[in-house]
């Protein structure tokens, strides 16, 4: 029989593809919710809009914003006398962290920028944009590979990467409290200090900290960030050719069916891999992609453990309240609902919780043991940082260095 009987609508269907498909199904949902959230508005810009870049950028920091109208309780302004504080809490913090580590920076933040909400957000933007467009573009090969490569499948991996970025920066943008900005696109405009203001600020009333303490305390975290690497120069390049090794590397490979699902239940580490179970990265990575993460692992392990321990081993002598502190982050971890713990999971924040426990695990261990001259031997040369399974079982790293430093002081002067 003929197509032509049937209405207008049925033909028209019949032969459209399922990506097209899928995209009428989303617009539909999306404009039936728009009225009620600005968010739902921006997804459904994002799903309409064509885009010849694979992640429109401009849509993300829509998107983003989007996010934020989703709080509760919006930011309070900026206080003028408390951007002040910072300042001088800054300097506090260096003299603390210099006497403590024994470390001698050059060339350190000389002021904490405090942002707003939205001011992260365009700062944050140009690192997003370095690390995801690599990704982007193996999304589309993919794409191509799987019989899509034509405007649909585009279509489709815009929208999806778009909207992804965009949620996950408007999400950090309300819970990030301070950052050690790199920059990564952008080496040599220095590195950075930043605390988001109106996040410290709703953390601390919704704890009842002490203002300046609970800001003190942050402060600390990151300055030992920017004195972990304004110390060794190497560390920065290390760090940035190991991602871009990475980078170059990664291939993105879809699981078919459950697969894909049955890795967000897989709840723990193994020796031979790093947990990113849960993560959006455990379905696109296969383990040999991991091994290129585990070594960027270890690495952020042993800079968020030992920025962690500095914290820790500074506060108690600089802060009154820092006992009642770290009592309640760590209560305030535990409460997270359901729902904060899967997204969390799936956007990859669990790892770096791991990074801390980790870390600061393996920092303990040998400041216990060896002390935190010895430990400051990490930082001397890319032979000496701990590989995984070191940082898992720090007895390991302290055998291997010990016998690296034995060799040298056998050798003839």
């Amino acid at each position: 029989m003929s197509p032509t009987t049937g209405n207008g609508k049925n033909r028209s269907d019949s032969s459209k593809s399922l990506l097209e498909l899928i995209f009428e199904g989303l617009d539909t949902i999306a404009r039936r919710i728009a009225s009620f959230a600005p968010l739902s508005k921006e997804i459904r810009n994002v799903i309409r809009s064509p885009s010849d870049e694979v992640i429109n950028w401009e849509q993300v920091r829509d998107i983003a914003y989007a996010t934020l109208e989703l709080q509760k309780r919006k930011p309070q302004s900026l206080s003028i006398p408390m951007i002040e504080q910072y300042q001088v809490m800054l300097e506090a913090a260096k003299i603390n962290v210099r006497d403590y580590t024994g470390l001698e920076a050059v060339n350190l933040p000389e002021k904490i920028m405090v942002f707003s909400q939205r001011d992260w957000i365009e700062a944050n933007i140009p690192s997003f944009r370095y690390l995801f467009e690599p990704i982007s573009r193996k999304y589309l090969d993919y794409v191509e590979e799987t019989g899509y490569g034509n405007r649909a499948g585009e279509r489709f991996v815009h929208t999806l990467l778009t909207i992804q970025v965009g949620v996950i920066m408007g999400y950090l943008a309300r819970n990030v409290l301070g950052q050690f900005d790199l920059s990564l696109p952008e080496p040599e405009k220095g590195t950075k200090l930043y605390v988001v203001e109106p996040n410290v600020m709703r953390i601390q009333e919704q704890m009842s900290l002490d203002p300046r303490e609970f800001r003190q305390w942050i402060t600390l975290h990151e300055v030992t960030h920017s004195f972990e690497f304004h110390s060794n120069s190497w560390l920065r390049d290390y760090l940035f050719s190991s991602l871009r090794e990475y980078l170059k590397n990664i291939n993105i490979r879809i699981p078919a069916g459950t697969e894909a699902f049955r890795s967000v239940r897989q709840p723990k580490f193994t020796e031979d891999d790093i947990d990113f179970s849960g993560s959006v990265i455990s379905i696109f990575t296969t383990p040999e992609q991991r091994r290129y993460l585990a070594k960027l692992h270890s690495t952020m392990c042993l800079l968020e453990g030992y920025s962690n321990h500095v914290m820790d081993v500074v506060g108690k002598q600089m802060l009154s309240t820092y006992q009642t502190m770290k009592q309640r982050f760590e209560r305030r971890r535990q409460m997270k609902s359901n729902a904060e713990r899967l997204f969390q999971r799936l956007i990859g924040i669990n790892l770096k919780l791991e990074q801390y426990r980790l870390g600061q695990k393996f920092v303990e261990e040998v400041v216990e043991k060896k002390g935190i001259d010895f430990l400051n031997l990490a930082w001397q040369e890319a032979a000496y940082l701990p590989e995984l399974k070191e940082i898992r079982n720090p007895s390991l790293w302290i055998n291997r260095i010990e016998k690296l430093q034995a060799n040298l002081d056998s050798e003839p002067r």
